[in-house]
Parts: structure tokens; sequence; C-alpha cells
């Protein structure tokens, strides 16, 4: 995989000048120790300007149809301050997966574009929002084929704001990250 020349950074703090590696970050089972992480993908980004937890809300893609599930509205709505995602140079960064790259070292922000809110971020971006109760977060974290007959069958944000509605297909190689 090619390393680009600039990779997103989001955050629900606005004032960076430099982004400094935090343990808190890190996805479940990362032992690389406090990093910086980042993506090659703007609208993935976007997933991460809201804090969150992976009991309760996450997201991932299909193919290149991101989408993301929120288990409780409520929560996620009081959590939802808008923010920043950074243009930071992808030089001292290594690749961890697919979309995600991090670094040691604290890094430079180049420039970086200002969210109102996390939810319309994404949705600005074309990711696929869904609020789900409890139990059916549970059923798609659990599903066979990741979620997506789940999600196909339920009416996203976009769709009820009328806006970006993409359909999610499931093909081998999909990856989700719930």
């Amino acid at each position: 995989m090619s390393k680009p020349l600039y990779l997103y950074h989001a955050s629900s703090h606005c004032d960076l000048k430099i982004i400094e590696p935090r343990k808190n970050t890190a996805p479940e089972g990362f032992k690389k120790g406090p990093v910086v992480f980042a993506t090659d993908s703007f609208p993935f980004s976007t997933q991460f300007l809201v804090q969150h937890d992976d009991s309760w809300a996450n997201g991932g893609a299909f193919g290149n149809i991101y989408f993301f599930v929120i288990s409780n509205r409520k929560r996620f709505k009081k959590a939802d301050r808008g923010g920043c995602v950074y243009l930071i140079l992808s030089d001292t960064f290594i690749n961890y997966n697919k979309r995600e790259w991090f670094t040691r070292k604290s890094v430079k922000a180049s420039g970086k574009v200002y969210f109102s809110s996390g939810l319309d971020a994404m949705i600005i971006t074309k990711v696929q929002v869904y609020f789900v109760k409890p139990k059916v977060y549970e059923e798609i974290e659990n599903a066979k084929d990741h979620g997506v007959s789940i999600l196909n069958s339920l009416k996203s944000e976009n769709e009820k704001r009328g806006l970006k509605v993409k359909k999610l297909e499931f093909y081998r190689g999909s990856k989700k990250l719930i």
C-alpha cells in the first residue's frame, strides 16, 4: 500500500496546533503505546469527531461506503459538540490496517475543517448513520454478513433527512469495524 502525502485526524478539540500521541485513542487490543491515529479517508475520519467507545457506537465500511451505528441516541447527542478534521503530513506514520495509520511522534496540523456537529459531518461526507436499539446493535455486531442485511432493512439518518443515501453491499473482503 502506498502512503499518501497527507492523512486526516479528527478531534472534538479545534485548537490543536500539535497533535500529541495519546493512549486512550487506540483501539482495543492495540499494544503499541500512546499514538496519534489518522486515516487516508476524509469521510472515515468524521466518525471520530464524537468521543465514543465500541460498546455503544462504532462504524466501518463495505467497500467504499462508510457506515456508523449508534445504540444510544441521547448519549451520542450529548457527546456531539462538533470538532475539526485536521490535515497532517504522513511522513512519520505506519500503516495499521486498510484505512488507519499511526505514529508515536507528535505531528503538526497543516490545516483543518471545522464541523459544528459530528453527526452532520458524517452525513455531509456520505457516511450512512444508523440510530438503533442496543439489542439491534448487538445483532449487527454478531451477524454473519457483518450486519449489512440488518442495516439495509433500517432507515438511515441520511434517508430520514433525504440526504446522501447509499445502499450498503456486502462482498467478499468487506470489512466492518464493529
